[in-house]
Formats: structure tokens, sequence, C-alpha cells
């Protein structure tokens, strides 16, 4: 089933298109803002969600957007048809520029003969009329009537929690020549809109008035600041722009009084200076570029905001201003933690089956957590193979910590997480209890583990499991080699080719006298990188010497897809780590439960491409029968096929569970069906199987709150434990900012954006310009 394509649309409006240098479209002031387009959506749903996220008018305003293969053609953005070819032709992402119907009627766009547009008939033009008279003209403004307009305008209420753009109230004539739109560019939850309207707390009122100076690029000062009242006007001796507010009896709200919002000077002019930066209440703005990436560079922040808010931000504010972000988005980090022991209930109550546990130090801090969800469990012990996948990986955030991951393999070679961790570190200790904890969920099932060679791992996996269960992945061990050449000075790119290379057939060789002779080149090549190949464990990696059976497993790869999964929700709290991950986990089962039912045979399309590989192999065998098994001649050896036993002299249909080109063959030759010696791991009842669980969401109603006094408690009155963050230890060096890329992983096909080709990008592409 073809899931939905979504795309994510940057939003133009308020500046000037110009034509680029080559030809391509370059936008010039304005803000600059984002929303996510999925196939399907309707034109008059996006331009809502569009006009609603720059908070906007909608009535007037024509959308282009450009496509990725020619940026340089401006398309019309005018029906359903042309919402549906935007999602489906562009690359991720699609540009849309926002213009007013009078810059197209003062262009001649409109009608074609630059005709004057009639203003008394046309709301937005006729708003912007009366806003720039009331602005120049009068020199002052009229209180507005707040209680009348409760229908149009965002109600205090809400909170500093929701976004609406400052409204535009008397500051037109101010920004009329501004290379951007101030006041488009910035969001707050509570407008100031005139006299008379409310706000929760002078908290409120001050960060509404701080947003506001934002807005309009002009710095204020108190008069008057106390819980009860608040005074401000303009920075700049003479200016009549004034506000004011007081507290209404009874209660904490503050009510506005005083509402004078015109100002008598440009901020082009040397006394009038900028807003200062204030990071707590900068917080406030929703910064979407933080939210999809919170590790951006603070420098990119800086060029970002001066150019949407024409203020300038040193590195450190920047820096501040992201983590208060991120803090706002993701959640405060510390209630997190005391929150975590209320979420494990609600796992394991939701979700029958759930193992979700915790530990935490003497002093209370967070240490451990487990969680396996009951959906994954009987999955895994119903239909997938006994053996699991073991890896870790760094969490972002202010606690940081390090998720540790199960995983196992479907029917069809497809990820199946089983279980995860979160440690405050990754310690002996922190490894040995969670393989302890796995071992609780397989009971007496005997599973082999995958994971690297590092030494708390094999020490915790040999206790545990048993070192006879334990493979080295070998891709670990492939860049361990490589460093030993580069070490020993191998002789140039060749040599280390050959040295690797050797590596390989030592590793994938099934028979052991392959194995002997594979060595036997590599002492010759080298008696040092034998020696060294002898002293790393060639029991735990290679094919031919491991005893137990593998499925021709070598590397911990579902791992690095497990890292992908989560790879946006690192930066989350860990209660919305949590959270996030179940939701994203049940859309994968879902999805990969619906992808069975497009199954053409009753074993799994990855599985049915290599036994149809085997199948063509088989044509060039002969095949000779004897009493109860069969001799199969290849152009350099033979090898006899027992099909009773399910075994071939080439080892490759023991250990794989598929049947060989060897045993193709024979079968073939009894004209039987070789789908039939398919082991019943890879068969369709499995696969169902292992996606029959339910995964049921989280009741998030009666959920328990913080008090000042860090004691957690729901509205029934049922008090539950609290967990404090755990206490981090600065590791020695420069921290990790991201995954290892080990350079013997499969590596994505590069795209160029300039001509859509293969193999390069647009830095180093020659195709010419078309």
């Amino acid at each position: 089933m073809e899931s939905s394509r979504s795309i994510y649309c940057y939003l133009y409006f308020g500046g000037e298109i110009e034509n680029g240098f080559n030809g391509s479209i370059d936008y010039k002031g304005g803000c600059t803002s984002g929303i996510i387009v999925n196939q399907g959506t309707s034109h008059a749903e996006f331009v809502l969600k569009a006009c609603t996220k720059l908070q906007i008018d909608p009535s007037g305003l024509s959308f282009k957007y450009t496509l990725k293969f020619d940026p340089s053609i401006l398309l019309p953005l005018d029906d359903d048809d042309a919402v549906n070819s935007m999602v489906l032709f562009s690359d991720g992402f699609s540009r849309v520029y926002i213009v007013r119907a009078c810059t197209e009627v003062e262009q001649g766009v409109a009608d074609g003969q630059g005709t004057p547009a009639n203003v008394e008939s046309h709301p937005v033009l006729r708003a912007c009329r009366e806003e720039t008279e009331l602005g120049v003209v009068d020199g002052q403004s009229t209180p507005v009537n707040v209680e009348n307009h409760s229908a149009s305008t965002p109600s205090s209420s809400q909170g500093m929690n929701d976004d609406y753009t400052i409204q535009k109230h008397g500051l037109a004539s101010r920004c009329t020549k501004f290379e951007a739109d101030p006041l488009a560019s910035s969001t707050s939850g509570n407008a100031i809109l005139g006299s008379g309207q409310s706000f929760a707390n002078a908290d409120e009122f001050r960060n509404a008035l701080y947003l506001m100076s934002i807005a309009g690029r002009f710095r204020y000062k108190f008069k008057r600041n106390c819980p009860r009242y608040v005074s401000v006007c303009c920075a700049v001796d003479g200016c009549t722009w004034k506000i004011a507010a007081c507290g209404v009896k009874g209660t904490k709200m503050m009510r506005v009084y005083t509402f004078q919002n015109n100002h008598n000077h440009s901020i082009h002019e040397d006394s009038s200076p900028l807003p200062t930066v204030r990071l707590c209440k900068l917080a406030v703005l929703t910064n979407d570029v933080i939210k999809a990436t919170p590790d951006c560079m603070p420098r990119q922040i800086c060029k970002d905001f001066e150019r949407q808010h024409g203020i300038r931000m040193t590195y450190g504010q920047a820096w501040q201003y992201r983590e208060k972000v991120k803090e706002r988005i993701f959640g405060l980090s510390d209630n997190s933690y005391k929150l975590l022991p209320w979420l494990c209930v609600q796992l394991t109550k939701s979700n029958p089956g759930t193992i979700a546990e915790w530990t935490s130090s003497d002093e209370g801090n967070f240490m451990q957590l487990f969680v396996a969800y009951g959906a994954c469990v009987h999955g895994f012990l119903t239909g997938c193979r006994p053996i699991i996948s073991i890896d870790s990986s760094e969490l972002g955030g202010l606690h940081k910590g390090t998720l540790l991951s199960a995983s196992a393999y479907d029917g069809d070679d497809n990820m199946f997480l089983i279980a995860y961790a979160i440690v405050s570190s990754k310690t002996y200790d922190d490894w040995l209890w969670f393989f302890q904890k796995l071992k609780q969920l397989v009971g007496k099932m005997e599973v082999v583990i995958i994971s690297d060679m590092h030494l708390d791992i094999v020490r915790s996996v040999s206790e545990v499991f048993g070192v006879e269960n334990h493979i080295y992945c070998y891709q670990h061990l492939k860049e361990s080699f490589s460093c030993q050449l580069t070490k020993k000075n191998t002789k140039g790119r060749k040599g280390k080719e050959d040295a690797l290379m050797f590596l390989d057939a030592i590793a994938y060789t099934r028979l052991q006298i392959d194995y002997i002779r594979a060595m036997e080149n590599l002492r010759r090549y080298s008696a040092n990188l034998a020696k060294w190949i002898e002293d790393s464990g060639p029991e735990h990696w290679a094919l031919s010497k491991f005893s137990k059976k593998r499925w021709d497993k070598m590397n911990t790869n579902l791992a690095g897809l497990f890292d992908d999964l989560i790879n946006e929700d690192q930066h989350h709290s860990i209660f919305n780590f949590v959270v996030k991950h179940m939701e994203k986990l049940a859309s994968l089962l879902i999805e990969c439960k619906a992808a069975t039912q497009s199954w053409k045979r009753f074993i799994s399309p990855k599985i049915e491409d290599k036994v149809l590989l085997n199948i063509a192999k088989a044509e060039a065998f002969t095949v000779i029968p004897y009493t109860d098994t069969f001799k199969v001649k290849t152009r350099d050896r033979s090898h006899c096929v027992d099909l009773k036993q399910h075994t071939c002299t080439c080892s490759a249909w023991q250990m794989l569970g598929i049947p060989c080109e060897h045993a193709c063959a024979v079968i073939q030759m009894m004209n039987q069906d070789v789908y039939g010696f398919v082991e019943e791991w890879f068969h369709l009842p499995k696969q169902e199987m292992i996606y029959s669980g339910i995964l049921h969401p989280l009741d998030f109603d009666n959920m328990p709150t913080v008090d000042s006094d860090g004691n957690v408690q729901d509205q029934n009155g049922v008090t539950y434990a609290s967990l404090d963050p755990p206490t981090m230890k600065r590791r020695i060096g420069r921290p990790p900012h991201q995954r290892n890329k080990f350079q013997f992983r499969e590596k994505g096909t590069v795209f160029c954006s300039h001509c859509n080709g293969a193999g390069h990008n647009c830095t180093t592409c020659k195709n010419p310009t078309t």
C-alpha cells in the first residue's frame, strides 16, 4: 500500500520577487514560515493553513510556486490540481510565494492591462489605506474595543503556548519602507489589540509588549512596573506611543486601559533604537527550524533572526535561544523524569504484557529505563528467528544519556523492535542490567546476540547468554582491521584493497577447508595481519567457525535502522521521547502489517528473490541420483544434497534456511516445488503472527502534575513516585555530536539538485543548464 506523500512548504510573504544571476527566483525581505502539506490537500485547505500560519487575510492574495527542476518559472497555485502537482513533483520541499492583490495590480498582473484596483471594493486594500491614514494623518489611534472583536482575535486565556502572529494596528506607516514585513515575521500568543484587552497576569502582558516591540522594531521603557500596574512608553524622547494596563480587582488579570499605538518617528532614524535581545521572552517565538533540526548551528540562527526581525544576536545569545526554544518545544527535562514512573504505569496498564521498569539511585536520581511492548514481545516469541541485534546510540538534550536497543528480523528480513533501554551512562553495569532484562523477556529460548566488540558488551553477554551465543559485528571488526592496515603501513591503496579481500574471504567462506586456505593466503601476504585475525576470535564472526545457526547475519544493520527511526526524537525530553517513539513504532507496525497483505506467494518477497536467483544458477549444474542423496556437479567441485535432511555439503542450505543452488537443481529434477523447502520462518503464517499484536494508545486524561515541591499527583489524588534527573559526569574530550560513520557501511545515492542526475551533487555538476 503506497503511503501518502508529504512535503515541507516554505511560505514567503511581504517581500519582493527578483531574478537571480542564474535565472532562478530570489526573494528579498518579507517574512518566511513553513507548513507541512500532505497529498490530497485541497486548495481551500492549503490557503487556510498558510494564511493561519502567517496570520494574514486570505482575501486578495495570489499564490505562486516553483518546482525544483526549474526554479526560474513561477507556476500559479490556484486550484486542487496545482496543489496536488506541487506535492507530487517536489523533492521533499517546495517554495510558495504569496503576493498581495495590490502588488499584482501595480505590476499589471491582475488584469493584464495595469488597470487600477478599486480600493473601496477590496477589503484588504481598504484596510491598508485606513491603517496608513490612521497612523499618518490623525497622528493618534482610536482605542480598539477588543470585546467586539472576540470572534476574530485570539483569546488571551489561551496562554503563550499558542502561535499567533502579532496583529497589525497603527504600525503600517512605519513599515512601508522596511525590507522585511516585521509584523508578519513574529508570533505571539496574545497580541495587544487595544484598550479593554485582558491578560492572565502581568508576565503575560509583559511578554506581549516585548514581542510587539520585536514586530515593530522599536524599543520601549517602563514608566512603572509592578504586579498590579504596568505602564510603558517609547524609548525615543517625544514619541507619543504608550500602553498601560492595571490589575483587575480580585484576580491576577491585567487589563489594558491606555493604548496609543502610533509613533511619530521612523526606525531608520539614528534616534530610534532597536529592541534588546531578551532570551527569556524570545523563547515564546516558535522556531520551525529549531523544531525540525534541534542541532542547528547558532551562527545560522543569528543570520535567520537578523533577516526575519532585523536584530543582531551574538553567538552566545543564539545558543541560549536555541536551548530555550528546545525546552519550550520538547518540554522541561527535569519534570519529564518526575513523570516517568506514572508513564511506566500507563504503559503496562494500556498494553497488557508490556514491561516498563525503571531504577534510581539511593538519592532518587534516574539511572535506567527498560521498555518492551507486549505486542513486540509476543511477535518475537511467536514468529521471529532467535537472533537479536544489539546497538547503542547517544541521546541529545540537557541530560544526554544512551539508548540501548534490541531488534530482531521478521520473515522479510525487516527490523522488528523487541525492547530498548535508556541509561544515564554506558558502563558494564548498564549493559549487564539490560541483558538481564532481555533474558527475562525471552525466557528459556536460546538466542544468538549480534553486537560490536566492546569489552563491556562481550563480558555481559557471556555472563547472561553464554560466550558461544555471541556474534561480533563484522562491520566493526572490518573497521578495526582497516586501522591495523594503516598502522602496519600496508603498501598503498592496492595493498589495502588486497588485504580487505583476504578478510572477506575468511569471513564469508562456509567450509572449514576454504577457511584454512583463506588464512594461508593472508599469512603469505602478512604474518602480522594473520596473527591479528587469529587473536580477534574468528569463532565469533567467521561463518565457517561459528557453531550455532545465524542465518548468514553478519552485521548490526538493524540497529542502524533503529537509529534512523528515532533520529528526530533524540532531542526530546525522556517523557516525550517514549511517547513519540511509541507513536512511530505503532505506525511502523501498521505499515509492515499492511505490506504483508501484498505478498504474492506464501514466502516473503526478499526470500523469493533469493530462491529465484538460486534456481537460475542451478540450470548449469548436473545432477546424479544415488540411493538417498544426490550428487551435484559444478564447474570446479561436486556437492552432495539430502532432501530429507535439508542439507548440502556446501553448508549454505543449513546456514540460511533457503535451498541453495545445488538443492534447487535436485528439487527441480524431482519435479517438486522449491518454495516448499524454505524454512517456516519465512512463511506467511509466521509473518502474520509477528504482527498480530495490538499497540494501544496511552490515556493522558488523568495525567498528574508536578507541584513546586516536586510531588507528582493526579486529579484523583493518587501520588506517584518522583524521580530526579540523573547526575551526569562530563566525559573526557569533546562530546560526540553524531554517530560515527563507518567507511564500509552502504551509502545512499547522491542526486544533483541542478539536473536531478545520480552520482554527483550540484557543485560538481557538469550538465548544461536546461
